[in-house]
């Protein structure tokens, strides 16, 4: 048998120790999640500021293909104008 077995208070000892090195490892992971939360969090806002820029860049592209539309509508418009004008004064 071992001394441990016999004597409690060597028992109590160990598992002290025991307990120590426990809690230090659910102390290194804790920290450890913290990271990766922390390392989530600057991902996620990261994602976010480059969704901004997307909507921004298409919201820009749409705004500039409505203003090509509608100067080539007014310009096809003044043809038509133009043409029944002719025709009319001839």
């Amino acid at each position: 048998m071992s001394k441990e077995e016999t004597d409690l208070a060597t028992h109590v000892e160990i598992c002290a120790i025991r307990y120590e090195g426990i809690e230090r490892k659910f102390e290194a992971i804790e920290q450890r999640l913290n990271k990766v939360e922390s390392d989530i969090n600057a991902i996620k806002h990261q994602m976010h500021a480059g969704f901004s820029d997307i909507k921004l860049l298409l919201e820009k592209q749409n705004n500039a293909r409505f203003v090509q539309i509608v100067a080539t509508f007014g310009t096809i418009t003044a043809a038509i104008v133009a043409v029944i004008g002719y025709i009319i004064t001839h």
